[in-house]
């Protein structure tokens, strides 16, 4: 009894982390801001995960001598927040800080993955770098790949989903 008790218990909590993560993501998607990014696609093809495209964003490497930051100094998987500003289209870096900003202030939440204090660039992921597509359709993403945008939703916690992919201002549909 007692172990049929503990393995109902260990499968309920799995199944409600699984919710959990699934309605957080829901959520980004459903009350977040959509904002547009320009894109820098690469490497439409894994054997193993099938055909998807990587996305870079000019949000991931971010020169710090134009941007300002709150510190000088940034560590590999260190959180930061990107504050964003609309720039025509496009939203693009405004600051960046390694507090979450107050005010309704829009920023997106990312992690630095290098950081080359002699240049100054920062390197950044979103979680929003991988879009996966149909089989033998990665291809035709990548001969696009200089008018590639893509619609990025961003809730006031900075966490942020791929809405989806745009070629010269029209979505990308599979079917």
């Amino acid at each position: 009894m007692r172990r049929k008790l503990w393995f109902t218990l260990a499968v309920v909590l799995q199944i409600i982390v699984l919710v959990v993560m699934i309605g957080m993501k829901w959520s980004t998607l459903a009350y977040g801001t959509k904002i547009l990014l320009k894109t820098k696609p690469v490497d439409p093809w894994d054997l193993f995960r099938g055909d998807y495209v990587v996305l870079n964003y000019d949000l991931s490497d971010l020169n710090l001598k134009t941007i300002p930051a709150d510190i000088s100094d940034f560590k590999n998987n260190e959180t930061v927040y990107v504050v964003l500003k609309q720039q025509g289209r496009y939203w693009v870096a405004d600051s960046v800080s390694h507090t979450r900003p107050s005010g309704g202030t829009l920023a997106i939440k990312g992690v630095v993955i290098y950081y080359n204090s002699g240049d100054k660039v920062l390197n950044l992921q979103y979680g929003i770098e991988s879009y996966f597509v149909p089989q033998d359709q990665g291809r035709t993403i990548e001969k696009e790949r200089s008018s590639l945008e893509a619609e990025v939703s961003v809730d006031s916690s900075g966490n942020s989903a791929l809405v989806g992919l745009f070629i010269q201002g029209k979505e990308v549909k599979f079917q």
